[in-house]
Formats: structure tokens, sequence, C-alpha cells
């Protein structure tokens, strides 16, 4: 169930979050029958998301699920910003002379293909499905730190990202952290 407010975290709603996000959910169940899935489980289900729809959040969108005292989960997404994921990582190896010698340089290349508002969306609604199904296994996960997390974002790209690029013929990133911007990727070579 949502429930629209004015701030999350810091992060502030826009004048009209309700509308901005219902046009965005339609989009994206006409479009892709996983999404519809993922829409219809967390808009039928009981638990509360408080909901943030605003330019505020930047590249900060996340889903966050309801933790020790917390009644509500909470959900902040920006709906003008594209997601910076990069795709196809190749080694790339470079000759050059340097006195004489031949000097190797070996990096990582990718290509920049940005994931629309409304993917990133439905990726932090993809995190609301599996704390909706899977709670008590979504809360482990989360708690144990930066492997359980990995093991969540894994199965929230196998599950429900990559199938709804697939549905929408969008690039997909290898991994989670294969973004413009992580540590993984800070050294890679981005065309």
């Amino acid at each position: 169930m949502f429930n629209f407010v004015d701030e999350i975290y810091g992060y502030k709603s826009n004048d009209d979050p309700k509308s901005t996000m219902l046009k965005a959910l339609a989009g994206l169940s006409g479009k892709s029958a996983r999404a519809k899935e993922i829409i219809d489980k967390v808009q039928q289900d009981q638990h509360v998301i408080d909901i943030v729809v605003g330019t505020s959040v930047g590249q900060d969108s996340a889903f966050r699920g309801a933790m020790g005292d917390e009644k509500n989960s909470k959900l902040i997404w920006d709906p003008t910003v594209q997601f910076p994921i990069l795709v196809d990582p190749k080694e790339i190896t470079t000759t050059r002379k340097f006195m004489g010698k031949d000097l190797v340089t070996k990096k990582t290349g990718a290509t920049l293909s940005p994931l629309p508002p409304e993917i990133v969306l439905i990726h932090e609604l993809g995190h609301a499905a599996q704390y909706m199904g899977e709670l008590a296994t979504y809360k482990n996960l989360f708690a144990s730190g930066t492997t359980g997390i990995a093991a969540i974002e894994a199965d929230n790209l196998n599950r429900n990202e990559w199938p709804i690029c697939d549905d929408y013929g969008l690039a997909k990133r290898s991994s989670y952290l294969h973004y413009k911007g992580s540590n993984e990727t800070a050294k890679w070579a981005i065309s």
C-alpha cells in the first residue's frame, strides 16, 4: 500500500507525487508482465510504504524495508533521473613505446547505457516485493551487511530488473555494481 509523504530523510516530494508515480506505474504495467506482477503485489499488500517522488532525490533512489520498531517501509524516487549503468565490460589492452620498450596497459572498458527513470522505480519496487514476499530472508540478509545486501541486489537483478529490461529492449548491467560512480567501476574507461 502506498502512502505519499512530503519528506523522507531530507528528500522532498514534488507537487503531485501520486499522479507522477501512477503514470510511471501504468506505463510499466503496459510494457512488462513482470513489472505488472511486482506493481500488483506491492499495491495489494497491506504493508505501508511511505513514498517521496521528487527531483531532490537525484540518483539516490532507494527502497528501505521497515526495520526494528518501524511500521512503514520507505521509498524515494526521482522521476527525472536516468541511472548510469555500464554494460558490455571488456578488457582493453594498449601498448606504447617508452624508452625503447613496450609498455602494456590493461584496463576494463564499458559502454554507458542509462536506465530510464521508470526502470529505476521498478528496481526499487522489486526490493519492496522481495521484502514483502520473503520478509525473514530479506531482513537477515540486510542485517548481515555487505555480503547479504549483495545477495539481495543479485536476486533483484535476476528476478526483476533484467526481465523488465528485456521487455523494454534495454541493455543490462552484468552486476549490481556496474554503474558509473561505484567503487568497482571507478577506473574503467567509459564510452
